[in-house]
């Protein structure tokens, strides 16, 4: 079989397909270097600072008093004096190991040494002068953990961790889980450094990808470049995880520099050059042989699937030395990093495949599993060309004899597209239908990544400081989602990314109590998508030169074509090239004065999305309707969707044309934060923040604006009003941005995001303080564009009579009409016959309220333990609403569990009427156009003339958050680094509705909710070996034996998420029995065997509830709900998913080479247990064999045991 490898034309993606989109990230890049440079090196606003209060022994308070604050590592020293309160504070360092002096005249200098600042931190230095000679010195050694002098509350990953924990594809970012109260959606092999991990971030409830991301203190946010998302969007730049010094998760920000997110902040500091010369050289390898295999293959008795990977690098930092020419000690430093990524892992794809004889349309073979009778069944195919009323007075279809559709019947098109169906290669699994998982293929992922890093600090004088930084990172990667190659391959075919990042930063000292902060940050991202290769003639399956014609560019890709029954698809949508660009720039001032530290600034941003090529192109979908018995209601026995393709048939599909945009957003956001220190024992942190988040503006205005409910249609002049239920006039109409009067951004600007933050800490004693605080924080805002008009959808017609009799066989012209994008020119007359939708114009910032309160205590020099009481409320959640519902009394007419009958709105007497919009023209590409008859119940719309019209961004939406979170903390000297979190929690969602037409509204467990979490991370050098406290002098060839071993584990534990049932299922109740003790057996829920029952039409043309699972003694558990039946309220059902946990360990050998040289081997574990984990999630469709159950036959959701082994070199 074909494999994917990386193509030179593949590595040229950027350089030849995309050449356009790189000359504008070029042109977009200078843009923002020259605008950088001219702004004078933007700045970061570093939240690291000393803070504390200079008395005499009687307690009394000592006014300008000197403080110095030296980094132990770079000599640089900053100095301040006290105020006439004797408190002082020292922002805007980077964290490091510090010592802080403090003299006064007539005193002696008292000198703290051997302190470690670590990001975001407030350290809190008190000193205690004796009276003597300014020259006498007292020395306290200050190597303790400090307790917190701020009510943030969250989790710092100190850089012992970051380089000896166990990093599965070396990502510092897959450590973001380690806090209390936030979470990481994904997967473990989804956590290499180009994964946008952080987008899969929740913390205390605030949704996934809703947080802050900061890189040395400036956000780190690349504008998406594929769409615009109701979340932070893509990261911009990863930084190698040697790089990193440390970063902080901020679950609780109660500092008013954060803003722009729901949730928490995240901020990583990267290393900074010291006047000695550091760095390493490393390489991490997989290889096939150091694996387990999955749990799949081993019950399949398949080979475990090839894998390499190598990711190298090299990290240097120090003073900047020219010889002869310049000395950079204690004032120039430099950081180098380069990293390269080069990886082939295994995938396996379990499918199915058509059986070869069914495409001579012999299903002679077809049989479907009974799980009443646990056999094998025939499963007949009906032809839908013979539907009548039986002597009931039931439609129903004949079979075709003997099970074989008729050669003359068979639709070439069809009968070409699959011809690129591979053939079946192994056994069905046991207890499914026949043809369920026949087909299994590697479908390995190639990955090529380069990151590279570059910094400069200068510390110009007493007075000024400066940092730049570059960054650059690219990666290429292949994979086929669908198991096919060649043309009717979808998935990656290149996914294609590069990052260029430039930041400045400056900071000044005007006076000992006055200091200006200034920054920039410009990133641009470049993303380039082809769902599969191009080059494809689409007329060589058939189709008319006519329809590729109206499928421009979208002719080169073989058509996606999707299967019911789990078939793999065929085909693929297209592809798509963007560009997304920011720049964050954030002028600050900090100003002590007496007993506060004010800290004020502004956050400005600027964010820019370009997408050309976006994906669409045809789709076609197929499943068994047309060859099933009856034409309303499915049954296992009957029907089959490669027979109904093969008829000429398919159920839907479209035609989507879409457009290039090009959309901007602003963001101001002033903020003011001070640090009151009103005793020496209670410090309030109080701010405020305001936000102005501008709605995003399309430059060219190819958006629309909203659905305008009171205008009369224009087309209302080409309708018989004879035909409508209430004689007209038609109303409504879509209106668009930037034409006629309407603004040019979807939704008016928000002026009242006021965020008011208030912290406290109050020390009760020397060890222990009780914190907490209270915030209000705004999401950042970016509803995706509508744009009907602009973009075209030409929908599939499968039938005009209500799904009785198809249009087809059509399948060589299934698109006769093509509807082509007209802009705005049409008006109201466009996306007739559609379902537009509209962005709310009065649309909220959804608040998000963030609160906690909780104790923090040292128990011993090095201990820490932290418990809390965490809650968050976000309120104007966005939600959305149909506008042009059918009235709930044309649905009870037609549900039975109100007394209706679905043939009222299907196949009696007056159910479809005459269409009063057949064949006119604004209506073309629409079944409203083709079909001369439709269905009664729809023209009882407010709108007839349109379908569902769903307003977006509704501000309905609620969720709260409650949990109790525990953090400890304990290090033993350099040689133990142990961290434990726990978190209790719940999290609930309301808002919207369960269903729109019965106006139900939803209340539910949020689907990401989970009960309890549980991370222990430690790092342990064995205290064996020359200089340490075992055999601190044995021999040399003794300790490279003995010495030097060090353990690294990483553990963590999550409950499981609910099982959402869909829309359609009521539950009822609930059963328990044993679990199966077989692994091989699927484990049902909670032990259950699910009993579902549904509504089946009788000859009579009565409804019977009747069970779908054997053995339920007449008691249902759960329900499926009849056609036009009402959603339930709650939608959790009190079932949850299975929990994970998993394991990962580093044993590492250290030797010492010569004075501070050392080589490292590592030995990588990855889920060392090999425990595998299911969480695909609960089968749901209760029509299923499977419901109910977790299919182990598909594969465990976590990776097996991977072993990697690790060299490194450090100095």
């Amino acid at each position: 079989m074909l494999q994917p490898t990386l193509s030179r034309a593949a590595m040229n993606t950027f350089g030849n397909a995309g050449i356009s989109t790189k000359r504008a990230a070029v042109t977009n890049l200078l843009r923002l270097i020259c605008i950088v440079f001219l702004l004078l090196s933007g700045a970061t606003l570093f939240a690291q600072e000393f803070t504390g209060r200079v008395t005499d022994s009687s307690g009394a308070a000592i006014a300008k008093a000197k403080i110095s604050v030296t980094n132990q590592d770079t000599k640089v020293v900053v100095k301040t004096v006290t105020t006439h309160s004797g408190d002082y504070t020292v922002p805007y360092l980077r964290p490091g190991l510090y010592s802080v002096s403090a003299e006064a005249q007539g005193f002696s200098q008292e000198v703290h040494t051997e302190i470690t600042l670590q990001v975001g931190q407030t350290a809190t230095i008190n000193f205690a002068l004796v009276v003597g000679s300014v020259t006498e010195t007292v020395t306290v050694r200050t190597d303790e953990a400090l307790l917190a002098g701020s009510g943030d509350v969250g989790e710092v990953v100190e850089s012992t961790r970051v380089s000896e924990l166990p990093l599965n594809g070396s990502n510092p970012m897959a450590l973001l889980g380690l806090s209390a109260g936030a979470t990481l959606g994904a997967a473990p092999h989804a956590m290499r450094p180009f994964d946008d991990v952080q987008a899969t971030l929740s913390i205390n409830g605030g949704g996934q990808g809703n947080n802050e991301i900061l890189l040395d203190g400036v956000s780190n946010e690349a504008a998406r470049g594929d769409a615009y998302q109701a979340t932070n969007g893509q990261i911009g730049y990863i930084a190698p995880a040697s790089a990193v010094a440390e970063f902080k998760i901020i679950t609780n920000p109660y500092n008013a520099m954060y803003g722009r997110a729901s949730g928490g902040a995240v901020d990583m500091t990267l290393k900074t050059g010291t006047n000695q010369l550091h760095g390493s050289v490393y390489e991490y390898a997989r290889r096939t042989f150091l694996d387990a295999n999955t749990w799949q293959n081993d019950y399949y008795h398949n080979p475990t699937p090839p894998q390499t990977r190598d990711q190298y690098g090299a990290e240097l930092d120090g003073p900047v030395i020219l010889p002869k020419l310049y000395n950079g000690r204690d004032k120039t430093f430099f950081t180098l990093a380069f990293e390269n990524w080069s990886s082939t892992d295994p995938g396996t794809l379990t499918t199915s495949v058509p059986e070869p004889q069914w495409l001579t349309g012999d299903f002679s073979n077809l049989t479907y599993y009974d799980p009443n009778t646990q056999s094998y069944k025939p499963e007949i195919i009906y032809d839908p060309l013979t539907l009548h009323a039986n002597a009931s007075g039931v439609l129903v279809r004949d079979p075709f004899p003997g099970n074989v559709i008729p050669q003359s019947r068979l639709d070439p098109v069809a009968l070409k597209i699959l011809s690129y169906y591979p053939k079946p290669n192994t056994a069905p699994t046991a207890g499914l239908n026949s043809w369920n998982n026949n087909y299994e293929t590697p479908v390995p992922l190639v990955d090529t990544y380069r990151n590279f890093l570059a910094k400069i600090d200068q510390n110009i004088s007493g007075k000024d400081r400066v940092s730049l930084r570059y960054g650059f990172w690219e990666r290429f990667e292949t994979q086929s989602q669908n198991g096919l190659y060649g043309a009717p391959a979808e998935g990656e075919f290149p996914h294609a990314e590069r990052v260029n990042t430039l930041y400045a930063d400056w900071v000044h000292t005007f006076a000992p109590n006055l200091l200006f902060d200034f920054k920039a940050s410009g990133i641009v991202r470049v993303n380039i998508e082809n769902t599969g290769p191009a080059g494809f003639d689409i007329t060589s399956l058939g189709f008319p030169a006519s329809l590729a014609s109206g499928l421009g560019g979208y002719a080169n890709y073989f058509p996606s074509i999707q299967f019911g029954d789990n078939f793999t698809s065929l085909g693929n949508s297209g592809g798509q090239k963007a560009i997304g660009n920011s720049l964050a720039m954030l002028p600050s001032v900090t100003w002590i004065k007496g007993k506060h530290a004010i800290h004020a600034g502004l956050d400005w941003r600027i964010l820019q999305n370009s997408t050309r090529s976006v994906q669409g192109g045809m789709s076609l979908s197929t499943g068994r309707t047309w060859t099933q018995q009856s034409y309303t209601t499915g049954d296992p026995a009957s029907g089959n969707s490669v027979a109904s393709f093969l008829l000429g048939t398919a159920d839907g599909g479209s035609i989507s044309l879409n457009p290039n945009t090009f959309e901007s957003q602003h963001y101001y956001a002033p903020f003011v934060q001070d640090d009151w220190k009103i005793t020496s024992r209670l410090t309030l942190n109080l701010g405020i923040r305001y936000d102005l988040n501008a709605p995003p503006v399309e430059r060219h205005n190819r958006a629309d604006y909203i659905f305008d409910t009171n205008v009369v249609n224009p087309v209302n002049s080409q309708v018989n009003p004879g035909l409508l239920p209430n004689g007209g006039p038609l109303k409504g109409g879509l209106t668009f941005l930037g034409v006629n009067g309407n603004p040019r951004a979807f939704y008016a600007l928000v002026k009242n995001d006021v965020q008011p933050r208030f912290g406290f800490t109050y020390r009760l004693d020397d060890r222990t303080t009780l914190e907490g605080g209270f915030g209000i924080m705004y999401r950042n805002v970016a509803p995706g564009p509508n744009q009907y008009g602009f973009s075209a959808s030409t929908s599939y017609i499968s039938s005009f009579d209500g799904g009785k009799t198809p249009t087809g066989p059509n399948l060589s012209n299934p698109y006769p009409t093509i509807i082509q994008p007209t802009g705005s020119s049409l008006g109201y007359l466009t996306a007739l016959g559609q379902g537009p939708y509209f962005i709310n114009p009065h649309y909220k910032t959804p608040q998000y309220q963030t609160f906690s309160i909780g104790v923090q205590h040292r128990f011993l020099k090095s201990d820490m333990f932290q418990l809390n009481y965490v809650g968050s409320r976000t309120y104007h959640n966005d939600s959305n609403d149909n506008i042009n519902r059918i009235p709930t009394a044309a649905f009870e007419n037609c549900n039975i569990l109100y007394g209706g009958n679905p043939a009222n709105c299907n196949s009696g007497p007056g159910s479809y009427v005459t269409n009063p919009f057949y064949n006119i023209a604004p209506f073309q590409g629409t079944g409203y156009y083709s079909s001369p008859t439709i269905q009664a119940i729809q023209l009882t719309r407010p709108f007839p003339a349109f379908t569902d019209i769903q307003e977006y961004q509704l501000n309905n939406g609620r969720s709260w958050y409650n949990a109790m979170q525990v953090t400890a903390m304990h290090q033993w000297d350099k040689f133990l680094t142990v961290h434990a979190t726990y978190t209790w929690s719940k999290t609930m969602d309301s808002g919207g509705y369960a269903d729109q037409t019965y106006r139900i509204p939803a209340r539910n467990i949020d689907g990401n909710d989970y009960t309890h979490g549980i991370t222990l991370s430690g790092v342990w050098l064995l205290p064996v070996g020359r200089g340490k406290y075992f055999g601190g002098n044995m021999n040399r060839i003794l300790d490279e034996a003995i010495g030097g071993w060090e353990l690294a584990a990483l553990y963590k534990y999550q409950s499981g998420f609910p099982w959402q049932l869909n829309g359609s299922t009521m539950y009822l109740s609930d059963a328990w029995v044993p679990r199966h003790s077989d692994p091989t057996i699927p484990n049902s829920i909670r032990g259950v065997k699910p009993c579902a029952a549904q509504y089946v039409e009788q000859n009579d043309g009565s409804y019977l509830l009747t069970p779908i699972q054997a053995n339920c003694g007449g008691h249902y558990n759960f329900i499926v709900n009849p056609q036009y039946g009402a959603t339930q309220n709650i939608i959790y059902s009190g079932i949850r998913n299975p929990g994970t946990s998993d394991l990962d360990v580093n044993l590492s050998k250290n030797f010492a080479i010569y004075d501070r040289v050392r080589l490292q081997l590592r030995l990588e574990v990855f889920n060392a247990p090999n425990h595998p984990v299911f969480t695909g999630g609960y089968d749901s469709n209760p029509t299923d064999p499977g419901f109910g159950t977790i299919n182990k036959a598909n594969g465990q959701t976590n990776d097996p045991r991977q072993v990697q082994l690790g060299a490194k070199l450090l100095w």
